[in-house]
């Protein structure tokens, strides 16, 4: 079996082979099931998946000691499925894609192989030099087209407002993160949109729309939330209305080319101590330039 390089081809790939063996009815992706039996084609099969309380890191692939194999490793002291599931997704895709295959000869004076193994964390992200950084974007997108493949979350949203009851309807789908199943619609929406992740008043990271780029709509890493935004006055301002956006001045949300009005929809995650904004900008664009700007921080997809 030829695995892709190529992250989209390879996630989309497997999204074929589901579709052919369980249907439509393949959603959340067992990706555990998926990587053990895929894996059996090889010399160095994935012989374990565990999940465990990792110091530090998100998760691990590791090259098994005494035979040529691997074993996948995810943090599982975030409590959360949906990131442990997004994670598994990660290693996986560092197997199929970036891994060193490992053979018997590797293992012939008695002693397993060193310095292949893959150990990930957000928190060392500013550390890493760039040929780590691009493997990690492109397990990272491995992950989010394995589980969530474009064509069905188009399905799922086409022709629909994005409102809490969709967000959720696709985090329950998928099996994901709300921070990955936003950051998905983000990514392919023809609409002028971004997300803000937010903490303490100022953004962690963010990311917007291929139109809202061009627009001038590029949000970065330690910005100061604006003051009168849902996000910085909190749940109150939604004024009992958590479900949908909310419509705002065009003063509110101030970005490198205009003010335009926004709707914001924000929600608030008291126990990771976040504010989760996806913004949609309804108001027609200024004539969109033809540089494509690129968002300057790494996208953590935290649960």
């Amino acid at each position: 079996m030829h695995l892709s390089k190529r992250p989209k081809k390879a996630a989309n790939d497997f999204s074929v082979l589901l579709r052919t063996v369980l249907g439509e009815d393949r959603f959340p992706v067992d990706v555990t099931s998926l990587a053990m039996e895929v894996s059996k084609n090889f010399e160095d099969p994935i012989s374990r998946i565990e999940g465990i309380e990792i110091d530090g890191f998100e998760g691990m692939l590791r090259a098994n000691r005494k035979k040529p194999a691997w074993r996948i490793l995810f943090n599982t002291t975030t409590r959360y499925p949906g990131r442990e599931r997004f994670t598994l997704a990660h290693e996986f895709g560092h197997y199929v894609m970036h891994r060193r295959p490992l053979t018997a000869a590797d293992y012939a004076n008695g002693a397993g192989p060193t310095g292949l193994d893959f150990e990930c964390s957000p928190l060392q992200s500013n550390r890493w030099k760039e040929s780590d950084r691009e493997r990690e974007e492109e397990a990272d997108t491995f992950a989010s087209f394995l589980l969530m493949p474009i064509d069905d979350y188009r399905q799922q949203v086409s022709g629909r407002e994005i409102t809490r009851s969709l967000l959720n309807h696709v985090t329950n789908r998928y099996g994901v993160s709300l921070l990955a199943a936003v950051r998905k619609w983000i990514d392919f929406t023809e609409q002028r949109a971004a997300m803000v992740v937010a903490r303490d008043g100022f953004a962690l990271w963010g990311r917007a729309s291929e139109r809202a780029l061009r627009s001038g709509i590029f949000i970065t890493s330690g910005m100061e939330i604006p003051t009168l935004s849902i996000a910085a006055r909190g749940p109150d301002a939604q004024r009992g209305n958590a479900e949908t956006p909310i419509s705002l001045e065009a003063n509110v949300w101030g970005f490198q080319r205009g003010n335009d009005p926004v709707r914001e929809l924000t929600i608030f995650s008291h126990r990771l101590g976040l504010s989760i904004s996806l913004l949609l900008f309804d108001a027609p664009a200024t004539p969109e330039p033809e540089e494509v700007y690129e968002a300057d921080t790494y996208d953590v997809l935290a649960g």
